[in-house]
């Protein structure tokens, strides 16, 4: 009987450390698909504000330039 209790309380103990091990690398997984999405969003915010840079700048210069707007 003593063997048996021994043999349910590893199973028990390879299921546990067995399911942290996936967990950690759910964990990862996921990190690193948040992680990208962060880098996409900042960059889609730099495009952003480049864009508005750009319209500024080229309306400053039409401005200064002595172009009529339509």
């Amino acid at each position: 009987m003593g063997i048996l209790g021994i043999g349910r309380g590893l199973i028990l103990a390879v299921v546990v450390l067995f399911a942290l091990a996936i967990l950690k690398r759910l964990i990862i997984a996921f990190g690193l698909l948040f992680a990208f999405l962060k880098f996409g969003i900042i960059l889609v915010f730099l495009v952003l504000l480049a864009s508005i840079g750009f319209a500024i700048i080229r309306g400053w210069s039409e401005k200064k330039s002595g172009v009529k707007e339509t």
